[in-house]
């Protein structure tokens, strides 16, 4: 009987501790301001497409794809001839880019969302800068 107890009280123990949360999403507005933050307003999120990866208590793991764009032309730098440097364009400003990230989020819906994207990948170039002064002659 000292075993059946000892079982039964180790199957109780291993089924409570693998609880999974609900995994619900934070909003796309709560998606679009945090990811607006983290890239310091030069990427916007324009769409998002979230798939639950993992999901323990208030902490979830999401697989995303979706649409970016730039709030600005970007440029990179490719060289120099005499006094001129040569810029090539690496963004359009407000032209939809598809991309694939992972984030992870933090919270309910009742306390707040913490969100941080991680290995972005786009299908444009990951560089470039706003340049003011640009002349396309």
């Amino acid at each position: 009987m000292k075993k059946q107890w000892i079982v039964g009280t180790a199957l109780l123990m291993l089924m409570t501790g693998n609880v999974r949360a609900d995994g619900e999403p934070p909003t796309e507005n709560i998606l679009k301001d945090q990811f607006k933050k983290q890239y310091h307003g030069i990427l916007k999120l324009d769409a998002i497409t979230l798939k639950n990866l993992d999901a323990k208590g208030n902490q979830a793991t999401w697989s995303a794809e979706g649409d970016v764009s730039s709030s600005d032309d970007l440029y990179t730098w490719v060289g120099q001839l005499a006094d001129y440097e040569l810029l090539e364009q690496t963004w359009t400003k407000d032209k939809p880019v598809k991309f694939s990230a992972m984030l992870t989020s933090k919270g309910t819906p009742a306390s707040g969302w913490s969100v941080n994207f991680y290995s972005f990948q786009a299908a444009a170039s990951d560089r470039g800068r706003v340049v003011d002064d640009i002349k396309n002659e």
